[in-house]
């Protein structure tokens, strides 16, 4: 990297840490990448299949995408049937959506949902896939309906994404807070630790059949749709460790 890259990028850092809400760090990103051409920026963990259009939209870090495109996405399902999603939970490299033309080539949901993401004009987007520390799959992409990025350029953007995703999560309004009883925590932190129904009832002395309807209340306690997911809400959420 030469000083003017290390230079550059270490105050595009220093304006990140700087921003004070999800917003800002997008601005910052979009004062970045403008000159390439992007103009969007939408940042987000991957829901898992089942989650509802709610629990979905939850997930959303950063938002600078137009809003009638999000509704659509979203309320459609569309999330399940990108592209781009199915490359960020398949690999860990950066890419072009042009470079997904090939596989979307036999896949007509695919090919819709990026024929349509082109008529709010994001028909040329880059996306760098990350990973949260609980391990859950997350996409950082930028958008436009033209635009270009040197090759050189793709690393350093990389660094950018990872670090703006980091801030923005910590920015992020602190959910309010769930109340589990001690036994629901008891439950939840066996299940964690992948104990069976038939293996938690032994050590807690109750019934399986308890155990079951009480996981079924800690998932609705944490608006989850299976039970790997209550697990890493409730990590994320510091009530299980």
């Amino acid at each position: 990297m030469s000083r003017r890259s290390l230079d550059e990028t270490l105050s595009f850092i220093a304006a990140i840490d700087r921003a004070g809400s999800p917003h800002a760090v997008s601005e910052t990103v979009l004062s970045v990448v403008r000159p390439l051409g992007f103009t969007q920026v939408f940042a987000g963990i991957i829901p898992v299949p089942g989650m509802s259009a709610q629990q979905q939209l939850s997930n959303v870090v950063l938002h600078h995408w137009p809003d009638q495109w999000s509704r659509r996405y979203f309320s459609k399902g569309y999330l399940f049937e990108d592209p781009t999603i199915q490359r960020v939970t398949s690999s860990t490299e950066p890419f072009l959506w042009s470079e997904l033309e090939a596989s979307c080539r036999d896949d007509a949901s695919a090919k819709r949902v990026m024929a349509e993401a082109r008529e709010f004009h994001l028909g040329f987007g880059f996306t760098v896939p990350m990973f949260t520390l609980d391990g859950q799959s997350a996409g950082f992409s930028i958008a436009s309906d033209r635009g270009e990025l040197p090759v050189h350029f793709r690393r350093r953007l990389q660094l950018l994404a990872m670090y703006s995703f980091g801030r923005a999560l910590s920015l992020a309004d602190t959910p309010p807070p769930v109340k589990l009883t001690p036994r629901e925590a008891d439950v939840l932190q066996w299940i964690a630790e992948g104990k069976s129904d038939w293996e938690i009832s032994r050590i807690l002395h109750v019934s399986e059949h308890l155990v079951d309807k009480m996981a079924r209340h800690i998932r609705s306690k944490l608006g989850a749709s299976n039970r790997t997911q209550a697990v890493a809400q409730a990590l994320r959420l510091r009530i299980i460790r």
